[in-house]
């Protein structure tokens, strides 16, 4: 098990550190959430960055008759979106293992965010990854976690 595992999605990041077993035979090795963990970062909405009502152009139709149709220019506003929130999701994992001083970690991302995420993480988080997997585990409890990563 690495000593730092790091679940994401595109609106949250959840860390945990591994706990290894004490002296009592009892102890077993565990997961702790790791200091502000979860972060949310939800990332904006399309319906809450633009309208269809500014900046609407009339085309076609009679000289001051309200109808006609609109039109506006595609600007990739999804694809911008979705690279921003890649981007603050790359930045918080890269301070989050730089804050622990780079220890052995894993990362497990949605199946369509993992190869983003690798792409935009800089070369010395990525240098100690030592496993990626696909899957949002973001919101599974801890006991849960522990089955499936200590197991």
């Amino acid at each position: 098990m690495q000593k730092l595992l790091i679940l994401a999605n595109s609106g949250r990041v959840r860390f945990l550190v591994f706990k290894q077993s004490g002296d009592d035979p009892l102890e077993k090795a565990h997961l702790l959430e790791g200091p502000g963990s979860p972060v949310e970062m939800r990332p904006a909405a399309i319906h809450g960055t633009v309208t269809d009502h500014a900046g609407r152009f009339r085309q076609g139709g009679a000289a001051g008759q309200a109808g006609g149709m609109s039109y506006g220019e595609e600007y990739e506003l999804e694809e911008q979106l979705e690279t921003e929130a890649l981007r603050r999701v790359a930045a918080k994992i890269d301070e989050i293992v730089s804050v622990a001083g780079y220890p052995s970690w894993q990362l497990v991302a949605p199946p369509t965010l993992l190869p983003g995420l690798r792409e935009t993480l800089t070369p010395a988080t990525l240098k100690v990854l030592a496993h990626s997997d696909t899957g949002d585990l973001t919101k599974l409890p801890i006991a849960d976690l522990e089955k499936r990563f200590l197991a």
